[in-house]
């Protein structure tokens, strides 16, 4: 009778375990509203530009043979196939998407020198005020 008990209890044990593991699972997999979506935007690469492209420079468009490998932001992109395109519905000249290629904030604590850094044979810059005998009127 006793080791039937104890079976019992295990058992239960067992399935208890089980359903909190499921329940917290569940729960970590879904989308909280608003912190989440901050999160995985955060993640996302930008593209900020583009640049014009052809897989071969003589069957460019005359008029994009001047831009080929430029690079444009998204607002000043020219659009494609250009206006008075010889070969419009064959064209082959296309866009390449240009992404930020920041992988972290800029700026952040691991990319500051901590310390100074001088040429040898140069003083500190900072160590006298440059703007001394200067003439300026601040007001």
């Amino acid at each position: 009778m006793g080791g039937s008990i104890t079976l019992v209890v295990v058992l239960a044990g067992i399935v208890a375990g089980v359903t909190a593991l499921w329940l917290y699972r569940r729960r970590s997999a879904a989308p909280k509203s608003g912190s989440h979506e901050h999160v995985a935007h955060k993640k996302q690469v930008e593209q900020w530009g583009v640049r014009i492209a052809s897989p071969a420079k003589e069957r460019a468009c005359p008029q994009v043979r001047e831009v080929l490998g430029k690079e444009f932001p998204l607002s000043d992109k020219p659009s494609l196939p250009v206006k008075d395109c010889p070969f419009p519905a064959q064209c082959e000249c296309h866009y390449v998407k240009l992404f930020d290629r920041r992988k972290e904030e800029r700026r952040s604590g691991k990319e500051r020198r901590q310390t100074q850094r001088f040429e040898k044979g140069h003083q500190d810059r900072r160590s006298k005020d440059r703007r001394k005998n200067k003439n300026l009127d601040w007001s």
